[in-house]
């Protein structure tokens, strides 16, 4: 990875200054003092940073502009702060001052205006998406999951909030059960028969569509069996319910949920089975996708001539072939394909969350090079790799349900639970033989003269 520019060069190249209060000399002096009103409220080892002289670095103007006083001067900071990271990552700054930027963005929660209070969320998803540490992002998850929730209850709720908690549990929660979590608290907020007190019928379409991919954005990092069987039943109904909705963006991310739900290979966790019948998981595929085709069928034919009806279209697609159709996007000359719904939520949601700064991520943050298996720099392929043996590039990928207690379960559900995952492994080894016989079939064909 070629080395960037720091943060620091950007004041010196003109492209960001700092806000003006942060400029001012003799407004505030050295030491290791806070402001009193802050002193009793944030932890101690935040409260022993020594406060900079403003006449340093870049990171001393961070510092001290999100210690001021003032709510126009720190909301100022903040501004400056998620465009200087949209153009520089600023990894090791973020590492460093990650306890001071934590806390002094929730003391900005606490005591901000609106917009201060979103573009603290926005820093704090910067920080998650950003650091590498992991007990830093586990500290993230804990301190931000209750704030989060509470704002939620609230009844003022922003898309600010909504996409920090799904950044914030994407990347810091440890287990599924801590992401689960998170899912849960946003589809409270979505589901209108939940126990939140403030009535959520009446949110807005752009909140309603932030809320929808918020919680697919979590569900995408989720595999299958080991979702909860309590959790989402009547999920699959609540958003086929939404395909009526008179919004397009609400129709499309929908029809978006509906699509992933399907991928992830466990319907029986999304679906009420009201006539109290218990059909096989083939059955209940087949009923329900047909079901499921026409209703989205329907909400394409109804917005069709809507910009935007793309997702829409794509969806009924994947209903009519079970096949997602890829999407391409190009970062630094490299193609980067995407060909499930997992991958292409997790990509939308993040390039709106990162807007400006998206091209960055995808070029230095291995974070999200990982995640989507993408690595710019890797130069391309310009003929047969010698001596790599063909086979070992051959493989299948399978998920094996969680296995369950053998002593809750009688002889008969022992042994069909047994003779369920050697069918699995069987089935896996049956596909792997098949590409390698039709692997060595086509290599028999070649003419190599």
């Amino acid at each position: 990875m070629s080395r960037r520019r720091g943060f620091s060069n950007m004041r010196a190249k003109g492209s960001l200054h700092p806000p003006n209060a942060m400029r001012k000399k003799g407004k505030q002096t050295g030491g290791r003092t806070v402001a009193d009103e802050y002193e009793d409220e944030l932890p101690e080892k935040l409260t022993q940073v020594p406060r900079p002289c403003p006449s340093g670095p870049i990171s001393t103007y961070l510092v001290e502009g999100l210690y001021e006083k003032r709510g126009d001067k720190r909301e100022e900071t903040l501004t400056f702060m998620i465009e200087g990271l949209n153009r520089n990552l600023s990894k090791n700054l973020l590492e460093e001052k990650f306890a001071t930027f934590l806390y002094r963005c929730l003391n900005s929660v606490k005591k901000g205006s609106t917009k201060e209070v979103n573009n603290s969320f926005h820093v704090i998803g910067l920080l998650a998406t950003i650091v590498g540490c992991e007990d830093k992002l586990s500290e993230i998850y804990r301190e931000l999951l209750p704030v989060l929730s509470e704002a939620l209850k609230s009844g003022s709720t922003t898309i600010k909030i909504l996409d920090c908690l799904a950044i914030v549990a994407f990347f810091g929660a440890t287990n599924p059960d801590e992401t689960e979590s998170a899912m849960h608290i946003i589809w409270e907020y979505l589901n209108p028969e939940s126990g939140y007190d403030v009535n959520t019928k009446n949110n807005s379409a752009e909140l309603l569509v932030a809320a929808v991919y918020a919680w697919l954005f979590l569900l995408s990092s989720m595999e299958g069996f080991r979702l909860s069987y309590t959790y989402w039943k009547g999920a699959i109904s609540y958003f086929a319910n939404l395909l009526d909705h008179d919004n397009k963006l609400v129709c499309g991310a929908a029809s978006e949920a509906l699509a992933l739900i399907f991928e992830t290979g466990s319907l029986e966790k999304f679906w009420n089975e009201e006539n109290g019948s218990s059909p096989s998981y083939s059955q209940m595929q087949q009923s329900l996708g047909a079901h499921l085709l026409k209703k989205v069928k329907c909400a394409y034919k109804n917005l069709r001539t809507e910009n935007n009806a793309d997702k829409i279209r794509n969806v009924v697609r994947y209903f009519e072939s079970s096949h997602v159709l890829a999407e391409s996007l190009v970062v630094k000359g490299k193609v980067l394909t995407l060909s499930s719904w997992y991958q292409i939520i997790q990509l939308q949601f993040l390039k709106r969350f990162l807007a400006d700064g998206f091209k960055k991520h995808m070029e230095e943050n291995e974070k999200l090079q990982n995640l989507f298996e993408f690595d710019p720099r890797k130069s391309k392929n310009l003929g047969p790799e010698l001596y790599v043996a063909t086979t070992d590039k051959i493989y299948v990928r399978f998920f094996m349900p969680e296995e369950r207690d053998q002593y809750m379960l009688t002889k008969e559900q022992r042994k069909k639970d047994r003779l369920r995952r050697s069918s699995i492994v069987d089935k896996a080894k049956t596909q792997l033989m098949t590409k390698h016989r039709l692997l060595s079939k086509e290599l028999k064909s070649c003419d190599y003269d």
